[in-house]
């Protein structure tokens, strides 16, 4: 039921993905297969305009993604990354990969394997026999 893992990362749009399209442009080379179920999230201030899509197709030399049915709403994209020009921001709309278990892998470190980041963390620490409370 379950093939190998494949690797595939976060993506941005590389052009504009208007209202009524079925092709979008991301990244080439990624491992992307017709039925693959991704996500554009909303690159305005209407949160919910985040939609999902199934892959008809994806052209592994173009970059083009031909999904299954149009985008109902419009999302952000350009050729390059925008960081230089906002601060280090990259505010392209991001394509996520929905239908396959993403893979965490860290660094080895003291035999912990990686570290997760999150917002607000406590943590007993038993020395002190106090919690510490951490932001992040």
């Amino acid at each position: 039921m379950f093939g190998k893992p494949r690797k595939t990362k976060m993506t941005r749009l590389l052009q504009e993905a208007n209202k009524g399209d079925k092709e979008i442009f991301v990244e080439t080379g990624l491992d992307l297969i017709a039925g693959d179920r991704i996500a554009l999230l909303a690159t305005s201030y209407k949160y919910e305009a985040g939609e999902d899509f199934i892959i008809t197709s994806y052209d592994n030399v173009t970059g083009k993604i031909v999904l299954e049915h149009e985008v109902h709403y419009n999302h952000w994209g350009a050729s390059e990354s925008t960081a230089s020009t906002y601060n280090g921001i990259d505010i392209r709309g991001e394509v996520i990969l929905l239908s396959r278990n993403i893979q965490i892998v860290g660094e080895d470190i003291e035999s912990w394997g990686c570290q997760m980041v999150t917002s607000d963390t406590v943590e007993y620490d038993a020395i002190t026999d106090s919690l510490k409370f951490r932001t992040g």
